[in-house]
Parts: structure tokens; C-alpha cells; sequence
């Protein structure tokens, strides 16, 4: 995944713009929540629940890789921002004074059923961030760590039979280029790119930039 830099008034637009967004949403649903028959607080703190949950889900979408922990964040963003703009809608077309009994029975199920949610998804990060610091080096030759990267390659580790000893292993790649994918390579992981983007950028295995990061720590 790629870094994205923003310059400061291209984040001063969204920041304050995201801001009056959510003010603006916070102003609905609070209305809507007091209406539900929920009490001072806790219409206040009901929004929160609701566009927070947005937050924490579009955190995760932009922070992993493509994968099962993803699409789960992906899963609770748009369910989030459903109930958000219904919410919203509601508190507009409805009329003045107490909602209807399945309104407000909506309105009590959110807090427990995101409360659950953003639970899950913190355990799903942190096992998904946790794996990818511990997973081990896997056992590759030489010949598959420098082929090109295919579009599978960022899910799938295809382990080849060795080569017979007394056959030479193919090495089309001069020594001076390949000591200049590995510069590239490291350039990129400090400017917080992932193995897999740095791999599509130089046309190499996510494995042999994971092994070329290991031996520079090593070294």
C-alpha cells in the first residue's frame, strides 16, 4: 500500500470539512436519540457511537492490506454509515414529538451491537498486525526469489522443488542492478510503503523483499 502525502491545505480541506460534517450529523442524531426517549447524556453520547464507529472502521480499511480483516472493516464502514444517513433522514422526515416504537427499538439495539463490533475489530487488527511481524522466512531458492512478481503474489507462496546441484541456477540480473532494487527497496520501507506495494514497484517477490529488509537489519 502505497504512502499518500497531502499537502496542508489539501488536509486543512478535509479536517475542516470532515469536521462540519460530523457536527452537523451529530446535531441530527442527538435529536433523534433525545425523541427515541433516551435521556440528556445519552442522546449526547449516541452519535458518538455511530459516526465514531465510522472512524475506527475507515481507520482499519486504510491501515491493512486486502484480506479477510479488510473486508470485515469494509463490512462495518457501510453498515455504520447506514444507519448514520438513515438516522439523519429520519430525524428530518419524521414528524415533531416521540418516534415511532421501532424507531426507538433501533435506536437502543446500535449502542450494545457497535459496542460489539468495534470490539471485534480491534481483536481482528491486532492478530492481522501481530502475524505480519511474526511471520517466518519462508524457505525459498534463489531462482523463485528473483522472478518477477505476479498478481497472485501477494497471496499465495509457491514453494518450487530444488534444483539438482550440478545444474546452475539462472542469474540474468547483473549484481550492480540487483544492489539497486535492494537501495529502492529500502528507500521504500522507510518512506512506510508495505512489502507487498514495494514488490509490485520493482518487479520482485514479496519474499525476496522481505528477505532483503531482514539482511539489512541484520547487517
Amino acid at each position: 500500500m502505497n504512502t499518500i502525502r497531502l499537502t496542508r491545505t489539501d488536509a486543512a480541506l478535509i479536517y475542516g470539512l470532515g469536521a462540519a460534517a460530523l457536527a452537523l450529523s451529530y446535531t441530527a442524531l442527538a435529536d433523534l436519540a433525545a425523541r427515541a426517549g433516551l435521556g440528556p447524556w445519552q442522546s449526547a453520547v449516541w452519535p458518538l457511537v455511530v459516526d465514531g464507529l465510522i472512524v475506527a472502521a475507515t481507520r482499519v480499511v486504510v491501515t491493512l492490506d486486502d484480506g479477510p480483516a479488510r473486508r470485515y472493516a469494509w463490512t462495518l464502514l457501510w453498515s455504520a454509515v447506514t444507519v448514520s444517513i438513515a438516522g439523519n433522514a429520519a430525524h428530518l422526515l419524521l414528524p415533531a414529538g416521540p418516534v415511532h416504537p421501532g424507531v426507538a427499538t433501533v435506536v437502543a439495539v446500535v449502542p450494545p451491537v457497535s459496542a460489539l463490533a468495534l470490539t471485534h475489530l480491534a481483536i481482528v487488527r491486532a492478530r492481522v498486525l501481530a502475524r505480519s511481524h511474526d511471520e517466518p522466512e519462508p524457505e525459498v531458492d534463489d531462482a523463485a526469489d528473483d522472478a518477477p512478481a505476479s498478481s497472485a503474489s501477494a497471496q499465495l507462496t509457491v514453494v518450487t522443488e530444488p534444483e539438482p546441484a550440478e545444474e546452475p541456477q539462472p542469474d540474468d540480473v547483473p549484481v550492480d542492478e540487483r544492489d539497486a532494487l535492494r537501495h529502492r527497496a529500502r528507500q521504500l520501507h522507510a518512506e512506510g510503503w508495505s512489502n507487498y506495494a514495494i514488490a509490485a514497484d520493482i518487479k520482485r517477490s514479496e519474499a525476496t523483499v522481505r528477505r532483503w529488509l531482514a539482511a539489512t537489519v541484520a547487517s
